[in-house]
């Protein structure tokens, strides 16, 4: 075999190893769009599949030997998520060794590539309506909460503060799920795929530069999405070429239909409209329910409220405001669905918080261990609220005025059209 030979094979190779890596990635897409029952167990047994898998290769081939957490609790680029890139690629490489005595590289992928980027239009069209609906239905970053309008800049991590300015504005995170939206819209008809790669592809390599600008946990996952996007568009690379940078003519790309037989035409449509009607169904029914259980729909209860305190009564005696204080509180956050206790030497405790307004009571749990459980009898009157806590002989009674989230400068300065200077503070 002379020197051209074996730089096709070798370029076939590479391909095919790709094309097998993003196809074992992709693996896990199907089983989002089965019911759920079904798809959570297949689910779990293709993540027990890759938690056996990479831990054995992590140590054996490349020499790690520490624990590997599989719960990142949200993190998508946790140690393990970074050790099965190259466990899949270990993957992709037996596989390909498998084809090679198949057909030792003498046929044509081209087949093989436009069914898997069938396979990539769908994936990437899912989590574009995934991530997009979540921002259309104002769930991802949700309206800034109390505890965030009280927080410092300088407090916040980089993510936070990502998710506290497209949290602000309902209305530009809601443009940005659109956008997702319709580049997934696209993805899904062959005559529209280039226009949906390339809104998508735009898109993606925002977002993968706000996870790195901002440390967010999700860098691994969005890259990938940036590469089908850019591998989509690249099936039609001469035509946008010519068009964007070139100034000439495109060519029309010939669509064949799958099928020739006509019933088999109406079956192929009538799948493809049960899976999009599958996918578009699980996402806007999840959101709508989560928008009433953790979006802005949440109700908002009695005590909602910022309460910065006054006084600070123990058995009769009024304390100092001492910022050496560990007990005293300074200022009481009750939120929708959790409560935060500032106290006076700046320590903030997070708090789980039962409101029972039949009898006038609120529990505070905190979430860690070494602080202490607070049961108290509350009375509003006007901006006024007072807290009574009876244990035993001690009584602790505390007086605190309330704030609005509509008295921050952030919520009530609003929108203008004509500024005769700019509100920038």
């Amino acid at each position: 075999m002379n020197s051209t030979g074996f730089v096709t094979i070798f370029k076939k190779a590479i391909s095919r190893v790709f094309l097998l890596y993003l196809i074992l990635y992709c693996i896990p897409f199907p089983l989002n769009v089965l019911p759920s029952g079904l798809g959570a167990f297949f689910s779990k047994v293709v993540a027990s599949f890759w938690q056996w898998l990479t831990p054995l290769l992590a140590e054996n081939l490349m020499g790690y030997k520490g624990e590997l957490s599989f719960n990142g609790r949200g993190s998508g680029d946790t140690l393990y998520d970074f050790l099965v890139v190259p466990t899949r690629f270990c993957c992709a490489l037996v596989l390909l060794f498998v084809w090679s005595l198949y057909d030792k590289f003498r046929k044509s992928d081209t087949k093989i590539w436009h069914a898997v980027i069938v396979l990539f239009r769908y994936y990437l069209a899912f989590f574009m309506f995934t991530y997009g609906f979540v921002k259309v239905f104002y769930l991802q970053f949700p309206e800034l909460s109390l505890m965030n309008l009280t927080g410092s800049y300088g407090d916040s991590s980089p993510m936070g503060l990502l998710w506290k300015f497209m949290g602000h504005s309902e209305a530009y995170s809601i443009f940005t799920g659109m956008m997702e939206v319709f580049g997934g819209v696209f993805l899904l008809f062959r005559r529209t795929k280039t226009l949906g790669a390339l809104i998508t592809f735009g898109i993606m390599l925002n977002v993968f530069l706000l996870n790195m600008s901002f440390d967010v946990p999700a860098k691994l996952f969005s890259f990938h999405l940036l590469v089908f996007a850019l591998l989509i568009s690249l099936t039609d690379a001469k035509n946008i070429v010519n068009f964007f940078f070139r100034n000439k003519p495109t060519e029309p790309v010939s669509i064949k239909p799958y099928f020739i037989n006509t019933k088999k035409k109406w079956l192929g449509h009538l799948l493809k409209g049960a899976l999009i009607f599958l996918i578009l169904f699980a996402n806007l029914s999840r959101k709508l329910k989560n928008q009433k259980k953790y979006g802005k729909y949440v109700p908002k209860h009695v005590l909602y409220g910022i309460y910065d305190v006054q006084h600070y009564i123990i058995n009769g005696d009024t304390l100092p405001p001492l910022t050496t204080d560990t007990d005293q509180w300074k200022q009481l956050i009750v939120d929708k669905r959790s409560s935060l206790l500032l106290k006076m030497n700046g320590k903030r405790v997070g708090m789980q918080h039962q409101i029972d307004s039949l009898n006038n009571t609120i529990t505070l749990t905190p979430f860690v261990d070494e602080e202490r459980e607070y049961t108290f009898n509350y009375t509003i009157r006007n901006s006024l609220l007072f807290l009574t806590e009876n244990k035993g002989k001690d009584v602790l009674l505390i007086s605190a005025t309330k704030r609005e989230r509509e008295d921050f400068f952030l919520i009530n300065r609003g929108f203008h059209w004509i500024n005769e200077f700019p509100m920038n503070r």
